[in-house]
C-alpha cells in the first residue's frame, strides 16, 4: 500500500507539472508521426541484444548451456516484470522460463542480477559522463542560487565550453583502471551465491576482467541506442529537423532518468520519475518547447512498452521447447 501510494503522488505531480507545462505554448507545435514512433520501437528492441547477449554469456560462465532463443525469450519477457514494484519480479520470470531450456533458476537469477547491476551501473557511469551536455542556460537559471552549488555549475559550465567531453574521458579511465578490483569482488560475491549442486559438481563461478570489458562495451552500445530512441521519439512529436549531433545530449537523458527510475524501487517501471526527469531535462534544450518535451515523455513510455508487448507475446508463443543438455 506504501508504494502503491508513492507511486500514485509522483504520478500525480508529474502529470500535474506536465499539465502545466502543455498549457503554456501552442498546441499546433506538436505534430505526431508514427513513421518515427514505429521506427524508435524497432530499435529499442534491436538496443537490447547486447544486453541479451551478456546475459547469455553470464548464464554459460554458471554452467547454462542456453539457445540464443530461449535467452531471448525469457529475457525480454522479464521486462514486463519491472512493472510490478520492487523490480525483483524480472528476476523471477526469467528463471521461471528458462528453467526447463539448459540453465538452473537460481543460475539464471544469479547472472540476471548481474546483468542489471552492470546495466545500472554503465548507465549511470554514462549519465555522469554526459552531464555537461545538459547543463543548458534555461536549466542552470532554474536552479537555487547556493554557493557552493554555483561553484560547481561554473565550473561544469567551464568544462562544457571549453572540454565538453573531458568528463567523459575521466570516467572511462576511472571504469578501466577499476576493472580487474570490479572482477574480483564480483567473482568471490558469486562463488558465495553460487546454488550448492552447482559447487558441488564442481563449477567455479568467475566474472573475468574480459567479460566484464565486453559487458560494460555492450552496455554502452545499448545505452547509445536508447538515447537514439529518445531522439526517434522527439522526432516523431515535432516537425524540426533529425540532428544527430544531439545523440550524445539524448544519450545522457534517457540514462539519467531511467537508471533515477531504477533506483526508486517503490515506482514500478520508473514510472513516474523517468517521465518527471526527462521533461524537465528536454524541456530546457534548444529547439525542443514544453509540449514536445511533454509529449516527447510519455510517448517514449508507450512506445517502449508498445515494444516490449510485442516482442514478449511473439517469442513467448513461437520459440518452442526442444531437448536441450542439461545444465551443469
Amino acid at each position: 500500500m506504501i508504494k502503491w501510494s508513492l507511486t500514485a503522488a509522483v504520478v500525480v505531480l508529474v502529470g500535474w507539472q506536465a499539465w502545466q507545462l502543455w498549457h503554456q505554448d501552442d498546441i499546433q507545435r506538436v505534430e505526431w508521426n508514427l513513421g518515427w514512433l514505429a521506427l524508435a520501437g524497432v530499435v529499442y528492441v534491436v538496443a537490447w541484444l547486447p544486453s541479451l547477449w551478456f546475459w547469455r554469456r553470464l548464464l554459460h560462465a554458471f554452467g547454462g548451456r542456453v539457445r540464443y532463443a530461449d535467452a531471448a525469450r525469457a529475457f525480454y519477457c522479464g521486462h514486463l516484470g519491472k512493472y510490478v514494484p520492487g523490480k525483483a519480479t524480472v528476476l523471477v520470470i526469467r528463471a521461471g522460463l528458462i528453467k526447463d531450456r539448459g540453465s538452473r533458476p537460481g543460475a539464471a537469477a544469479l547472472a540476471a542480477t548481474y546483468e542489471t547491476l552492470l546495466m545500472v551501473a554503465v548507465g549511470a557511469a554514462v549519465a555522469v559522463a554526459l552531464s555537461p551536455l545538459l547543463l543548458t542556460e534555461e536549466l542552470i537559471a532554474r536552479f537555487p542560487s547556493i554557493p557552493y552549488l554555483d561553484g560547481a555549475i561554473g565550473l561544469l559550465q567551464q568544462t562544457n565550453d571549453r572540454a565538453p567531453y573531458l568528463p567523459a574521458a575521466v570516467v572511462l579511465v576511472i571504469v578501466l583502471c577499476g576493472m580487474p578490483l570490479t572482477s574480483r569482488v564480483l567473482s568471490s560475491i558469486s562463488t558465495r551465491l553460487t546454488p550448492q549442486d552447482l559447487r558441488a559438481a564442481g563449477l567455479e563461478v568467475r566474472i573475468g576482467t574480459r567479460l566484464l570489458i565486453a559487458g560494460t562495451v555492450a552496455f554502452l552500445i545499448c545505452w547509445a541506442m536508447q538515447g537514439l530512441c529518445l531522439g526517434l521519439v522527439l522526432r516523431g512529436v515535432s516537425p524540426g529537423p533529425f540532428d544527430l549531433a544531439d545523440w550524445p545530449v539524448w544519450t545522457a537523458g534517457i540514462a539519467l532518468a531511467t537508471v533515477s527510475g531504477f533506483v526508486v524501487l517503490f515506482a514500478p517501471g520508473g514510472i513516474g520519475v523517468r517521465e518527471g526527469l526527462l521533461i524537465g531535462v528536454l524541456e530546457n534544450q534548444p529547439g525542443v518547447g514544453a509540449q514536445q518535451a511533454v509529449a516527447a515523455a510519455l510517448l517514449l513510455r508507450l512506445v517502449f512498452l508498445a515494444a516490449e508487448i510485442t516482442v514478449s507475446a511473439t517469442l513467448y508463443y513461437m520459440v518452442r521447447a526442444r531437448d536441450v543438455p542439461s545444465a551443469g
